[in-house]
Formats: C-alpha cells, sequence, structure tokens
C-alpha cells in the first residue's frame, strides 16, 4: 500500500489546481473545513480554560493536547490549500489573562475536555466514511488514531487526579 501512496504523492504533484479538485468530493472538501475550523475552537477554548487552571499538571496536559491539535492543524491547512479551499476565520491567538474564577475548578476543566475529546471520536469516523480518498482516508485515520490514543491516556489521567465522574458500583 505505500507504494500506491507515493504513486499518488507523485501524481498528483504534476496537476494543476483545477485537475486536483477534481479528484476530491465535496463531502471531503467539508470535512477537511470541518475538522480545521473544530480545531480552531478548540485551541481557542483550550487556552481559555488553561488560564484558569490551577493544577500545573493538568496544565501540562492540555499544553501537550494544544501541540497535538496544532499539529493537525498544519497538515489541514496545508491540504486545503493543495486543493484551493479558502480556510476558515481563525479565533484569536492569544486569549486575554483573567481574574481568578473560583467558580471554575480543574474538575470541571478537565471534565469539558473529555467531553470534547468524545464528541469529535465519531466526526473523526465520519469523515473517513465518507472520503473516497486514499490520502484523506488515511489523514483523517490517522487523527482518529491519535485522538483515541489521548483520549485513553486523558482518561487514565481523570482516574489518577479522581476528576471522573464515578457511576455507582454494580453489585448483584
Amino acid at each position: 500500500m505505500e507504494i500506491l501512496k507515493y504513486i499518488g504523492e507523485i501524481s498528483e504533484m504534476n496537476k494543476s489546481l483545477s485537475e486536483k479538485q477534481i479528484t476530491i468530493n465535496v463531502s471531503e472538501v467539508y470535512h477537511l473545513w470541518n475538522h480545521l475550523m473544530q480545531r480552531y475552537n478548540v485551541i481557542f477554548v483550550t487556552s481559555l480554560l488553561n488560564s484558569f487552571v490551577k493544577d500545573n499538571d493538568l496544565k501540562l496536559v492540555l499544553d501537550s493536547g494544544n501541540k497535538t491539535l496544532t499539529k493537525h492543524t498544519k497538515l489541514l491547512e496545508k491540504e486545503l490549500l493543495n486543493y484551493g479551499i479558502p480556510l476558515p476565520l481563525r479565533p484569536p491567538k492569544q486569549t486575554q489573562e483573567t481574574v481568578d474564577f473560583e467558580l471554575i475548578s480543574d474538575r470541571h476543566i478537565y471534565r469539558r475536555i473529555l467531553r470534547g475529546i468524545q464528541a469529535f471520536l465519531p466526526v473523526h469516523t465520519m469523515a473517513f466514511i465518507h472520503s473516497t480518498s486514499p490520502k484523506l482516508r488515511d489523514l483523517f485515520m490517522s487523527f482518529m488514531d491519535e485522538e483515541m490514543k489521548i483520549y485513553d491516556k486523558y482518561l487514565e489521567y481523570g482516574k489518577i487526579k479522581n476528576y471522573l465522574i464515578r457511576p455507582p458500583v454494580y453489585r448483584p
């Protein structure tokens, strides 16, 4: 399969923008654009929430997540530009420092990020399912794989910090 991937990359280098656009379907365009827009939003919200975090461990975890999101953003921007698809508007890069807000706890921030990861896993799956291009399926599959690994580690981190909502134990 790697050989087919390289042949596809070489043949794409010689194509004009209009020839490249013919090789991508409208669903793939939507998923590329939507993934990038969502990544922009998640980076913004994570940065905003990070300004409320008190626990240094959680700050490190959120910073690590932002690095992954930034890496994905660069890949998505490259693909969108490759096909001549306009990029969505970016939110501001910097969030303003805020006054310490006691109602937003580290537990709440952890759970908000966890829900975001959980909600995005099906988005990766649908993008993969709707893609007919092997190159884009590979991209979406890599995002899904990486996000699942992050989710797994994040869930274990939440157990250690006692941030998870624990349902009652079942005893028949």
